[in-house]
């Protein structure tokens, strides 16, 4: 707790040892799949290769490298973490934010299961193997520590699998996977009927998380656009995975998923909120205009399948959330810190917040807390 306020992290980072797959991967997979130091040496997240099957990816940046080492620096804390990712540790780390309960989600599995071409088989192996090591991890402070089951992109029915065994077994709290069109595979494709069933079924969120590197699932990233030009870093960096996320949404309205499971809770993760009025009106008026000429009904208001139903994570400095509550939804926004990466406003995320000018004190106790209660209904038992 922070200046009076509980706190719930919906998207709190796991960094994975290096080693995590090479240890526990069963054969035939632990040959093909491998995550090294760069030829540096460093061992930290944004400075490694993998290799998953026949592919190989570096998906360091310059530009990400440079300001991690001198964040690193600056917060010891944070490089520790790149590391030495234990509970005790993190457990330091929420303690400094005031963050009361955290909802873990991975970093590099999210990095090596969006690699389009590789075999749904390896690929479920490696969400099985972060699943099972981010169970263990939050059993060692249960009233603090959540976790989202990952699950990959490549095969529905693995993935639904993976989700009923994470749930039901690991005690995960949400379903969750990347923003990116593995294997160019949409939201709205009947090909994730298998696991819209099976999330709807284990009545738990659905986790729609941004991705990283370019070079593991080309034919969806906008970033390739920036590859080799000059002063074309931060443009990469202002719109990395932006386009994904916020596809996500009218893939899930248009394509019907929403009509067909009220109860399923799509949450778009790690892309801020401030592009969600926008989109909600461009949806709305395109679906004014082209209605009648497409070949399927919606029973509402692309606008009102969000409203019934959809959240987005709230970044710790994003003022323009002022004008989401203005629009009525204040009830559709959480709260994350970002912890442990490079970028992340550690330890000042809370209280960046907090400080945010514009919301009243109900809006902020909303977005901390009681909205990610309704989203995650059996976290605030596990933690009280």
């Amino acid at each position: 707790m922070k200046h009076g306020f509980r706190v719930i992290d919906t998207d709190l980072h796991l960094i994975e040892p290096l080693d995590l797959w090479e240890q526990r991967l069963a054969e035939p997979y632990r040959s093909l799949t491998r995550l090294t130091p760069d030829k540096e040496g460093h061992r930290k997240v944004t400075a490694y290769e993998f290799e998953i099957g026949d592919r190989r990816f570096s998906p360091a940046q310059p530009l990400v490298q440079r300001q991690s080492q001198r964040r690193w620096v600056a917060a010891p804390h944070l490089g520790q973490a790149q590391t030495d990712c234990n509970p005790a540790l993190y457990l330091e780390g929420l303690d400094a934010e005031g963050v009361d309960v955290a909802v873990l989600v991975p970093t590099l599995a999210f990095l090596v299961t969006t690699v389009d071409g590789v075999d749904p088989a390896h690929a479920q192996a490696l969400c099985r193997v972060y699943n099972d090591w981010a169970a263990e991890f939050a059993r060692a402070a249960p009233e603090r520590f959540q976790f989202w089951a990952w699950v990959p992109r490549h095969d529905a029915t693995m993935a639904a699998t993976e989700a009923r065994r994470a749930v039901e077994q690991l005690g995960a709290v949400g379903v969750a996977m990347t923003s990116g069109a593995v294997d160019g595979h949409l939201l709205s494709d009947p090909f994730f009927e298998p696991l819209w069933q099976e999330i709807d079924r284990l009545d738990v969120p659905l986790g729609i998380h941004l991705y990283g590197t370019a070079r593991a699932c080309r034919d969806d990233h906008n970033a390739r656009r920036a590859e080799g030009h000059v002063r074309a870093d931060l443009v990469r960096s202002t719109l990395n995975g932006l386009y994904q996320g916020m596809a996500s949404l009218p893939e899930l309205i248009f394509g019907g998923v929403l009509e067909r499971y009220p109860r399923l809770k799509p949450l778009i993760m790690e892309i801020g909120s401030s592009w969600l009025l926008w989109l909600l009106w461009r949806m709305d008026e395109k679906w004014e205009i082209y209605h009648q000429d497409v070949d399927y009904t919606l029973s509402l208001k692309p606008s009102d399948y969000f409203r019934r139903q959809c959240f987005v994570t709230v970044d710790a400095d994003e003022w323009p959330v002022r004008y989401l509550i203005d629009a009525g939804l204040g009830d559709k926004l959480v709260f994350t810190t970002d912890y442990p990466h490079h970028d992340c406003a550690f330890p000042e995320a809370v209280n960046s917040f907090v400080a945010l000018e514009g919301l009243s004190d109900a809006a902020k106790r909303k977005i901390l807390w009681e909205n990610a209660t309704r989203l995650f209904p059996s976290v605030p038992a596990r933690a009280l």
